[in-house]
């Protein structure tokens, strides 16, 4: 349906540039508005089966134009619509980000994290933004939580991942405790 949408505005912004270019032509002299219509008219009341049919047309057009739903791009990234026989499931945004953040609390290994999970046209993506413990092999355990968070995501709401990126943003280094207040010092 968002392809034929996009048909009817691309034909209708041709009408509307064609029609401006005239009149601007008409205003400034440089062509006989009058001689125009008449042509038009002329070749309209010749052809009068052709003309009915590309008016009704043009009328059906401008009918689903009128009342086809425009989503909104937010609308749109805010979730996700399942159809299925019984009805529409709609999952939000926000249900595949805790999925994703629950997968990655499962690895004790990788702290501080930040989930987001895109959703376009082309798919879903789940960006993990973390830092990781010492001594950690970033390949092998990127791979494993790649792996993780699609099959998650796909057992629990039956929607497969474009992609799942991983962006580890350093060590994580627990601060030193800080030295007590009420310590005394010995001399």
């Amino acid at each position: 349906m968002r392809v034929f949408r996009d048909i009817i505005l691309k034909i209708f912004a041709l009408c509307i540039l064609v029609f401006s270019i005239v009149l601007i032509l008409s205003v400034a002299n440089i062509i006989d508005i009058d001689v125009l219509v008449n042509k038009a008219l002329a070749l309209m009341s010749e052809n009068t089966l052709v003309t009915i049919g590309l008016c009704a047309l043009v009328a059906i057009l401008a009918v689903i134009g009128i009342f086809a739903r425009v989503y909104d791009e937010d609308e749109l990234k805010s979730g996700i619509a399942i159809k299925r026989e019984q009805g529409s499931v709609y999952i939000a945004k926000e249900t595949f980000e805790s999925i994703v953040a629950n997968v990655v609390k499962s690895f004790a290994s990788l702290k501080n994290f930040k989930t987001i999970v895109n959703i376009g046209e082309e798919g879903i993506t789940a960006s993990v933004f973390t830092y990781i413990l010492p001594n950690t092999v970033v390949p092998t355990i990127t791979a494993k939580l790649q792996e993780d968070i699609k099959d998650a995501i796909l057992k629990q709401t039956t929607v497969e991942l474009k992609e799942v990126n991983i962006k580890v943003k350093g060590v994580y280094n627990q601060a030193e405790k800080a030295p007590s207040t009420n310590a005394s010092t010995n001399n």
